[in-house]
């Protein structure tokens, strides 16, 4: 598999990004996401989605020279148009906001509408949590979880991500979807032929199934029955509904051959501990971090605190396939 220093495949992620048609402040963002993704083992929210954003730009699905901009910013509510591009700038410009509202009134929150694929979410709570701040980020997408007891996909993934502020970096991070795996380990397991284990998905007439590809016609299921469903729906109504931006059931496709924007909506939440229990916030959070580790246990998401500008000389292995089909 070939080998590549991380700063120097995010410079090839961001130059295919640009070739594709997009403007190089937009490819940027997007490009350091899909490749940290990949560093971290996230490989679903990695490079798999260069070509994949390559189609969807050539179809018009997404603009890759959408200039975000502030629609409202009045107090501690934030709404950001991301003018159907992609997720990733208009975030970035509407956590700068964030941290400046919730540093003044102790709790914030900005809505991203107009939007798209956001990848990893857990990218974009780090900010709030370097700044010394709780964040949590959820966003919406196209239909494709059916609930308990359900045939038709009514929401998507739906995929939510927290962050809590440490001593020089996150203490804890948490990145997951609404449902039992993401439709992008369907497709994966489906280019290698391989079968998923039950519970991840059902056929059209809601009977499990281990065949990817009778999945992918079929529906995604929530992680945990109910409670997952349950999980997906909030983040259904913070996402979309809160942000005035498509429901999952309305929204095109982030893959496929459809058309139209899926104008999906992303939801941003901040808390500054200082307007709270103060000092006193650490030294609870440490206990409780104490109380894990006494017990053989690590708070979620090490891979998320590098640090240090680690990112740039870290060695990231590509798969042999996807590198040939990158054609970089």
């Amino acid at each position: 598999m070939p080998e590549i220093a991380q700063n120097e495949l995010e410079s090839l992620a961001k130059r295919y990004l640009v070739a594709a048609g997009c403007l190089s402040e937009v490819a940027a963002p997007v490009a350091h996401s899909i490749v940290q993704a990949e560093a971290e083992g996230n490989t679903v929210c990695g490079l798999f989605y260069l070509p994949v954003f390559k189609e969807q730009l050539a179809l018009k699905k997404v603009n890759g020279r959408a200039a975000p901009k502030i629609l409202r910013s009045d107090g501690s509510s934030i709404l950001v148009d991301a003018a159907h591009g992609f997720a990733h700038p208009a975030i970035a410009l509407a956590t700068e906001e964030l941290i400046r509202a919730t540093q003044e009134y102790g709790v914030a929150a900005a809505g991203i509408t107009r939007s798209y694929n956001a990848l990893s979410l857990a990218h974009h709570v780090l900010p709030l949590a370097n700044a010394g701040l709780i964040g949590l980020c959820c966003s919406n997408a196209p239909a494709s979880v059916a609930p308990p007891g359900g045939t038709k996909p009514l929401f998507g993934t739906n995929p939510i991500a927290f962050a809590v502020p440490g001593d020089g970096c996150p203490t804890l991070v948490v990145d997951q979807s609404a449902s039992a795996v993401t439709k992008t380990s369907l497709l994966l397991h489906n280019s290698r032929q391989e079968d998923i284990p039950l519970g991840w998905a059902q056929d059209n007439a809601g009977q499990p199934t281990t065949d990817p590809q009778v999945g992918l016609a079929g529906s995604l299921l929530p992680f945990g029955g109910q409670k997952g469903a349950n999980i997906g729906l909030i983040v259904e109504i913070l996402a979309a509904a809160l942000t005035g931006s498509s429901l999952s059931m309305q929204a095109a496709s982030f893959s496929g051959q459809d058309t139209g924007f899926p104008n999906v909506g992303q939801f941003l939440l901040a808390f500054d501990p200082k307007h709270f229990s103060g000092g006193a916030f650490t030294s609870i959070l440490g206990e409780l971090e104490q109380q894990f580790q006494e017990n053989g246990l690590r708070f979620p998401g090490r891979k998320f605190r590098n640090g240090n500008g680690a990112e740039k000389t870290q060695v990231i292995s590509v798969d042999d396939v996807l590198w040939a089909n990158l054609n970089f």
